[in-house]
């Protein structure tokens, strides 16, 4: 039998896991839309980049604005009603992108990508709401649980979309559709976070903008953030991009390029579980895990970008994968380690809005495809990453700055 306290919380693991599953659900998804030749032929070549590009980078844009948003409104509302808003959203965005491939009307496609990624605050709402209803002895095994359902959807999302594209452009959208309607019916019947907050609901369209320059402009966390959204934008560059050459280049079915997203997943995974902790515990310093990850990163993702068999692009993303577990997780750490008490929750949010931004800017690359070749962009990526060592090395020279408390 399942435990009663963790019953309660299981329609919270469930937005969870939907947070991250639509995530890797949508790329392989995307560039099998995109270079399907019926799409092909309604479109012309510069407007379909064109609108690949804007097909890449308007969830991370709706993403930088609306975790900030949903944050606020979270605030106002209590948890359990803006999440009911955030699975009505989606499954909202997944039927306007589900009429574009009926249609063949990619602006549909497009406002429902913006609209996912502004109701993409979905996850960390509920982990709030799961520590609310967490003591302090259960905090830790609810989080580890948490870790367990992200990875479970990084590695599921990517295939399924693969596997249900290969058969059907419309149906991972609509399988989609229904996870988010059960959730929303299960989160509508679940009694947590009834009452709301009581703050007064106040949004801005630059908080979020404000959030990221004082991340920049704050003297100790400053060079650490600057590097994690180098790295970000580096890996982003890759994950993006070597789809996008392993359709083109190896001409991978949507099966495949699901396949292929779910072996990034798997490297993820090993690297959440096995990686991180093998370089903390040989390295001692999150500075120098950091730094090494970088490093290695940095590396494999230039290997990429040589015309290797696939294969061997198949070992390399698992590589890719692993070392950016080590980095992401260890430049986070120093970012938390960094910030005072009253700092965290605005130092822990700093990860989301940097990654969002990189991912925006590396989906916009997709307008150059025209006039770059594909190993420029993802031989860029990995040149990015190990630019990211530069910022590190300020870090230690800040380290004893007194930060005056965020604000």
């Amino acid at each position: 039998m399942i435990d009663p306290r963790l019953r309660a919380l299981l329609p919270l693991f469930a937005a969870v896991f939907i947070d991250i599953f639509s995530f890797g659900l949508m790329y392989p998804v995307i560039i099998a839309l995109f270079h399907d030749p019926d799409v092909m032929g309604v479109y012309r070549p510069a407007v379909l980049d064109a609108y690949l590009s804007l097909a890449f980078s308007l969830f991370p844009l709706g993403m930088f604005f609306g975790a900030s948003y949903l944050g606020d409104l979270s605030d106002a509302l209590g948890r359990r009603r803006t999440l009911l808003i955030c699975m009505a959203g989606l499954a909202a965005a997944y039927v306007l992108m589900w009429l574009a491939v009926e249609t063949r009307q990619l602006p549909f496609f497009l406002a429902g990508r913006l609209l996912s990624g502004l109701m993409a605050g979905t996850g960390p709402i509920a982990q709030a709401a799961m520590m609310d209803r967490s003591s302090a002895a259960e905090r830790g095994r609810n989080m580890s649980n948490v870790v367990l359902v992200n990875c479970v959807g990084l590695v599921t999302g990517p295939a399924v979309g693969g596997v249900l594209a290969h058969w059907d452009f419309q149906a991972p959208l609509g399988f989609a559709f229904v996870l988010c309607l059960l959730a929303f019916l299960w989160i509508r019947r679940s009694p947590f976070a009834e009452a709301p907050a009581g703050k007064p609901l106040t949004l801005s369209w630059h908080r979020p903008i404000e959030i990221f320059l004082q991340a920049i402009r704050h003297p100790v966390i400053g060079p650490i953030a600057l590097s994690y959204l180098l790295f970000q934008l580096g890996f982003a560059l890759y994950y993006v991009y070597i789809l996008v050459e392993m359709q083109k280049t190896y001409h991978a079915t949507p099966l495949e390029l699901g396949l292929f997203s779910a072996v990034l997943g798997v490297g993820f995974v090993i690297g959440t579980s096995v990686g991180y902790r093998a370089a903390a515990a040989w390295l001692k310093s999150d500075a120098k895990v950091a730094a090494a990850g970088l490093f290695a990163c940095g590396i494999v993702i230039l290997l990429a970008a040589l015309p290797l068999p696939a294969p061997l692009q198949v070992l390399v993303a698992l590589l890719a994968a692993i070392s950016n577990v080590s980095a992401f997780v260890a430049l986070l750490t120093l970012i938390s380690g960094a910030a005072s008490a009253e700092e965290q929750g605005w130092a822990l949010g700093i990860g989301g809005s940097m990654t969002a931004l990189a991912f925006f800017i590396a989906g916009l690359a997709a307008s150059a495809l025209t006039l770059l070749p594909l190993w420029v962009l993802i031989a860029a990526g990995g040149l990015i990453v190990l630019a990211a060592l530069a910022p590190l090395r300020e870090t230690g020279r800040s380290a004893g700055v007194s930060a005056p408390p965020h604000t």
